[in-house]
C-alpha cells in the first residue's frame, strides 16, 4: 500500500466507523510526533506493509515520482515479493483498461 493507498483506506475505515459508532463516540484528530512519521529503521522493511525484508528474499523496489518548481525527484522505495507483485498486477490492469477506452 502506497501513501495515497493508505489515505484512501483510513477514509474509508473513518467513515464506516461513523456509520457504526454514536456521534459522542466518534475521533475527530489523530496526531503523530515528526520522530514517529519520519523515523528510520536499521532493518529494511517493505514501504507497504511493513514487512521486514531479509536478505535472501526476492524483494524488490518501487518508486516515487514528483515534481515541483520544475525539479523532478525519484525516490526509491523497498518492497517485498508479495507487495511488488500486487503493484504490478494492479497497474498493468490499469494499462490494459486505459487502452480499451
Amino acid at each position: 500500500m502506497g501513501r495515497a493507498a493508505v489515505a484512501r483506506e483510513h477514509q474509508a475505515t473513518r467513515e464506516s466507523a461513523r456509520e457504526i459508532l454514536p456521534r459522542e463516540q466518534h475521533v475527530s484528530f489523530s496526531t503523530a510526533s515528526h520522530e514517529a512519521l519520519f523515523a528510520q529503521s536499521d532493518e529494511p522493511r517493505c514501504d507497504v506493509c511493513q514487512a521486514l525484508l531479509r536478505d535472501d528474499d526476492d524483494a524488490g523496489a518501487g518508486m516515487y515520482v514528483w515534481s515541483r518548481g520544475g525539479e523532478i525527484t525519484r525516490e526509491e522505495a523497498p518492497l517485498c515479493k508479495e507487495c511488488g507483485g500486487a503493484i504490478f498486477a494492479s497497474a498493468l490492469g490499469m494499462i490494459d483498461f486505459d487502452d480499451e477506452e
